[in-house]
């Protein structure tokens, strides 16, 4: 099967974040697609599974090394459609449709590389800033007021998380235990963290630690569950936004991703972008 290592919202090589991408020309079961996952260990492994189908869309699943399947993925959208515009429809195409457990998500070709578009937004549990402030290892108090932490969904969750000063940013850590006992009180709570800090100019800092414990360095769903966020607090004061955002600067993996996020007569959008680039390919046994 042809493969490829892709590095996503990423300004050059060896920055954002890593993902593989296979090509299945033969049959390949669940536990194969999740032993892969657990072979290269990169955040998330993407498999092209079908050719165009009749609906626009190739069909594709996404693997965890430890957690398994999930149904969506914002670097691992945009690296599969990166490799399907430039591999597979040789650059020709201007649009690429990937078909998810969560639905069909559409990638649009554009100059600054790929951009994808998000589901509507949920809205679910508001935690209080002391739970969290616990499990990370900071103080309460830098942690905001005006902007309460929430869970939020794209397609995939995240616990969003505002903080007041970027130095915060930096020495997050994750309590283990703590973090289970605070996932017994709040089940819905398994998933990714995201904190951010906003840097003016239409520019926000973040960091998102998964619920593996394991640091992502560009994370596009969790971005539009922020983008969902800030649109339904008026964060902006403005209900049609462009901004970056700024992450894993803190691990060593540089990582811009570009937001459109608008809302207008209860209708979303939500469109998170950036670049990527092709590191390595071959073929895998």
């Amino acid at each position: 099967m042809k493969f490829y290592i892709v590095d996503c919202f990423a300004e050059n090589k060896y920055q954002g974040n890593e993902l593989l991408v296979i090509i299945a020309d033969r049959k390949i079961s669940d536990e194969e697609q999740q032993q892969i996952a657990r072979e290269i260990n990169f955040s998330e492994t993407a498999f092209i599974l079908s050719g165009k189908q009749e609906d626009g869309g190739y069909n594709v699943r996404i693997w965890t090394p430890n957690v398994g399947e999930v149904p969506f993925a914002g670097h691992p959208t945009l690296g599969t459609s990166y490799i399907i515009h430039n591999e597979m429809e040789h650059g020709l195409s201007d649009n690429v449709k990937l078909n998810l457990k969560v639905g069909q998500i559409p990638v649009a070709v554009t100059e600054g590389g790929m951009t994808m578009s998000q589901n509507e937004p949920e809205f679910g549990e508001i935690i209080d800033k002391k739970e969290i402030a616990e499990i990370y290892g900071i103080h309460p108090d830098e942690i905001r007021d005006d902007y309460p932490v929430q869970w939020v969904s794209t397609g995939l969750e995240a616990v969003i998380i505002p903080l007041k000063e970027r130095n915060t940013l930096s020495k997050l850590s994750v309590d283990q235990m703590k973090f289970n006992a605070y996932v017994k009180r709040h089940p819905k709570c398994y998933c990714n963290h995201l904190f951010f800090v906003d840097m003016g100019d239409c520019a926000l800092a973040a960091r998102c630690l998964m619920e593996d414990f394991v640091e992502d360095p560009a994370t596009g769903s969790a971005n539009g569950d922020l983008a969902g966020y800030l649109m339904k607090h008026n964060y902006f004061g403005n209900r049609d936004v462009t901004y970056t955002v700024y992450q894993g600067e803190d691990m060593g993996r540089p990582s811009v991703l570009h937001i459109h996020a608008a809302l207008k007569d209860e209708e979303w959008t939500i469109e998170v972008g950036g670049n990527c680039f092709i590191v390595a390919e071959g073929e895998w046994k």
